[in-house]
């Protein structure tokens, strides 16, 4: 799969955490691949010629591309990695692009490079557990008076809706208020994204480092 600025990567975990947030947060009433949310969030940028993953998180071991160490928060990695420790593991990412008439114009591409990169992880933004955990849950759903919203610590679909109010692809509000189903099924039922397909490299099932490799070839 070529990726484009702007994608988003719906993570399905099958470990118990990732399986109590995707449950936690199911609807019925949601378009059907959404019926059970995904548990994590990332978006997909260009940054030095490349396509990065860039997410907020505390259970990534890999080392940020940017702050070249393993850090709790906003970071950067390659796709396929990221993809692979998914897959690997039992579970799966979807792509959701966003629709024609609002995908990104070379300077909003630049300019959500410069937000993320920036803005977030080369400041080290740390992860928002306490939000993680209410955002896992139905319980934002009916909170009436959300706290404000803290940029100095996101959790993933907290980041990314942050985001995309900046780029005028969600209204503007609070960002404290979305949880990863949440934020996608908004993002789908108003037309601004769309389903692309399963993040797969190569004809096949799923992710491998030799399918990666072939169709880098």
């Amino acid at each position: 799969m070529i990726f484009q600025a702007g994608d988003i990567a719906a993570c399905f975990g099958a470990q118990p955490v990732s399986r109590m947030i995707e449950y936690g947060t199911a609807s019925l009433l949601a378009p059907a691949r959404l019926r059970l949310g995904p548990s994590h969030v990332a978006i997909l940028c260009e940054y030095r010629e490349a396509m990065r993953w860039v997410e907020s998180t505390s259970l990534c071991r890999r080392s940020c591309l940017v702050q070249r160490r393993v850090v709790r928060g906003t970071q950067v990695h390659h796709p396929h990695e990221r993809i692979c420790d998914y897959v690997g593991n039992g579970g799966r990412v979807d792509v959701y692009r966003l629709s024609p008439i609002h995908r990104l114009s070379e300077s909003e591409s630049r300019l959500l490079a410069k937000i993320l990169i920036e803005h977030f992880v080369r400041l080290g933004i740390d992860y928002d557990l306490g939000g993680a955990l209410l955002a896992g849950t139905r319980i934002l759903k009916w909170i009436r008076f959300l706290p404000g919203a803290d940029l100095n610590q996101l959790f993933c679909s907290e980041l990314l809706a942050a985001v995309l109010m900046r780029l005028g692809r969600l209204n503007h509000g609070n960002p404290t208020k979305y949880n990863p189903a949440g934020l996608l099924r908004v993002l789908v039922n108003q037309g601004t994204y769309q389903y692309e397909g399963p993040a797969v490299f190569a004809n096949g099932p799923g992710v491998t480092r030799e399918s990666f490799f072939k169709v880098q070839a």
